[in-house]
């Protein structure tokens, strides 16, 4: 299971539970191109006690997470 998080201008958030990580990235993408001028950016993690940040995406795109940032 993973959670997927989108962060908007100015201080608002969502989340949502996803089964997949594919499935997560789509949600983010979605969100991203319904609120252009206000997205900022989401993460994906799973679901597990360390919470481990497996794909960040901001304005630009998606970005690969090192392993040694968790």
């Amino acid at each position: 299971m993973y959670y997927a998080r989108v962060f908007l201008a100015p201080q608002v958030s969502t989340a949502e539970r996803h089964p997949d990580v594919d499935t997560a990235r789509c949600w983010i993408d979605r969100e991203r191109q319904l609120h252009p001028r206000s997205f900022r950016f989401g993460q994906i993690y799973e679901n597990t006690p360390q919470q481990r940040i497996v794909a960040t995406c901001d304005a630009g795109g998606w970005h690969a997470v090192p392993q040694d940032m968790n």
